[in-house]
Parts: structure tokens; C-alpha cells; sequence
């Protein structure tokens, strides 16, 4: 149960209840062993690297990202030890939750949800916002990785099993614009990254990323939590083409964290074309 939840909540119970019966589906076990490796002060990579194995479709994402555009190798990265030594412990373990929280997230496409659309803009967040922690927060750089790739979790389940009366929400946001979590706390009395924190509360997701998740579409928080900026700012990315949130998100960069302009627009360019590869080979 995260420190945060007030009242003693049922994550289980709330979600059944928004999900109209719906059951989550298990977080993968190997999934889970491999993060318990990770975090291991006692694993040495090759200990990460056979338990990596054990999931042979897990191990062939991490190669193939390994050797994509957002790590650009000098060499062609041939086994999961390589992988592990290019990547970092602190980035693998981000790509291993994602692609793990993946794996349970609804594929199917329904009203006002294409999968694709909603993964490319998923990793163009997560990309997006690896390069402005490095400005904002150097030392919460997978953090805000993950977080930012995860922020939207639990729309797919929303759009999928409560279609009905979720689309006018949904619809209203995608033509319109606006804060989606402010226009469900006035429809529904909870929103998407509250449900969100839910889910990760099911799924054993670590806390400060399940906080990051709840507070990203605050646009002030305490001094403490601060270092969560660039979760907050990518998530006014949209999936909309023709209205993509980007020219608020670089107009608050400024305003909010003095980050100016130009910077802003070389650091998209080059993230976005990451994100291409991570959005196809995450899921």
C-alpha cells in the first residue's frame, strides 16, 4: 500500500468498480524476478543477463534498443551483458518495467484509442523528458523516464472497458484540448492518474514512480517533489497531430524553468526520432 493513499483504499475493489468488473491482468513474474536482480546490490551483470534469458521475447526488446537510435553504438551489441553494460542498471531497470507494464495493457483499439498513436506519443514523453532531466535533474533521469512512459497507463483500460460513458470525456479532450485529468474529476470524481496509481499498486510498481504518475498533471508542487518537473511538462504532449500540445509545453519550459526556446527545440527533434524506435520495439 503506498504512503500516499489516503483512507486505507482498496486499489483492487476501485478498480474493479471503474472497470466495470474488469480484471487485471497478473504483472509477469519473470518480469518482476528480473527487476528483484536488478536492484540487487549482489547481482553482477551476467547474474541480470541469465535472468534476462529466461524471457527470450524481453531479451530480444533489450537488444534491439540496445542497438537503436536512442543508444547509437559505436559496435553492433551482440549479447545481453553488452546490453546491460551500454544501457546502465538504472536505465535497464526502466526498460524492463516499461515493456513489463506493456505486456498488460490492453492491444486492442477502441473508440478514441489507437495503440500506436498512443505508444509513439507514450515514448516521445519518455524520451523527451530523459533529456530535460538531464537539465533539470540529472540524478532522476530514469525516474522521470519512466514515469513520463507510464503517465497515460491507465487510459487504454478506461477507453476499452468503459467506452460508453468514458467517450464523451475522451472525445471532448481529443477536439477540444484542455487537461483531460481536470475534465474527468468533473465527470467521474476521479481521474486517469489517480486509476493509474491504482494499477501500479497492483502490479508492485515502486512508489516514487506511482507518485511521479499521480501528480504529473500538477502544475505546482513542494519544493521536494520539484525534481519532477520534466514528468509534469511532457505530459502536455497530445497524440493529436494538429494539436499536440507542444507550443504550451515549450512556452511553461520557459516560464516555469527557465529553459529557453531554442534549447527546447533542439532537444525535440532528436528525441522524437528515438522515440520511433522505442514505440516499436516496447511492445
Amino acid at each position: 500500500m503506498f504512503s500516499f493513499f489516503k483512507n486505507k483504499i482498496n486499489p483492487k475493489a476501485k478498480l474493479k468498480k471503474i472497470l466495470k468488473g474488469y480484471e487485471l491482468p497478473s504483472f509477469p513474474a519473470v518480469v518482476m524476478q528480473i527487476l528483484q536482480k536488478i536492484r540487487s546490490p549482489y547481482s553482477s551483470a551476467s547474474d541480470i543477463a541469465q535472468s534476462l534469458s529466461l524471457d527470450p521475447g524481453l531479451s530480444v526488446r533489450l537488444l534491439s534498443i540496445a542497438n537503436s537510435v536512442a543508444f547509437s553504438p559505436k559496435n553492433r551489441i551482440e549479447n545481453l551483458t553488452q546490453a546491460i553494460a551500454l544501457v546502465g542498471l538504472s536505465q535497464l531497470e526502466s526498460m524492463v518495467l516499461g515493456v513489463g507494464v506493456a505486456q498488460g495493457i490492453p492491444k486492442k483499439t477502441c473508440q478514441w484509442h489507437d495503440p500506436a498513436k498512443f505508444w509513439l506519443t507514450s515514448a516521445r514523453r519518455a524520451m523527451l523528458a530523459n533529456e530535460l532531466a538531464q537539465i533539470l535533474c540529472p540524478a532522476k533521469e530514469s525516474e522521470c523516464f519512466t514515469a513520463a512512459f507510464l503517465q497515460d497507463m491507465a487510459l487504454p483500460f478506461l477507453a476499452c472497458q468503459r467506452s460508453e460513458d468514458y467517450e464523451p470525456v475522451f472525445k471532448k479532450w481529443h477536439l477540444e484540448g484542455g487537461d483531460l485529468a481536470q475534465l474527468e474529476q468533473e465527470a467521474f470524481e476521479w481521474n486517469h492518474a489517480e486509476v493509474a496509481t491504482w494499477i501500479c499498486s497492483e502490479w508492485g510498481l515502486p512508489e516514487n514512480i506511482a507518485f511521479a504518475i499521480r501528480n504529473h498533471h500538477n502544475a505546482k508542487l513542494d519544493n521536494e517533489h520539484d525534481t519532477l518537473g520534466p514528468v509534469r511538462l511532457v505530459s502536455l504532449l497530445r497524440e493529436d497531430d494538429s494539436n499536440n500540445g507542444l507550443d504550451e509545453m515549450i512556452a511553461r519550459a520557459e516560464d516555469t524553468y527557465n529553459i529557453p526556446e531554442e534549447k527546447m527545440q533542439s532537444i525535440i527533434e532528436p528525441s522524437f526520432e528515438k522515440a520511433k524506435d522505442l514505440a516499436r520495439m516496447i511492445v
